[in-house]
């Protein structure tokens, strides 16, 4: 895994700990609402990628729970070097 990808991934794992802290302890305004509304448009989307993805991911044996949760927190930068290790059934 290239180094640009294990920094995106730690700034994603990082902004989504933030997230959670908001949602269990609200930040003042207006950065509460701020990193509230950023946090739910990146795991909406995220939610999003996991559902047009999912059948790839069942069929390379991809979706265990561990994958499912690191989708959900970085999104492309976890599934698709997760589809480049198997080979292309087309």
């Amino acid at each position: 895994m290239s180094k640009l990808i294990v920094i995106n991934k730690a700034l994603f794992l990082a902004l989504f700990v933030v997230f959670l802290v908001n949602i269990l302890v609200p930040f003042d305004d207006p950065a509460g609402q701020w990193i509230m509304w950023v946090g739910l448009g990146i795991v909406g989307i995220h939610i999003l990628e996991l559902l047009v993805m999912y059948k790839k991911l069942q069929a390379g044996g991809h979706l265990t729970a561990k994958n499912v949760i690191w989708i959900l927190i970085a999104g492309i930068l976890h599934w698709k070097p997760l589809l480049r290790e198997q080979p292309s059934a087309e």
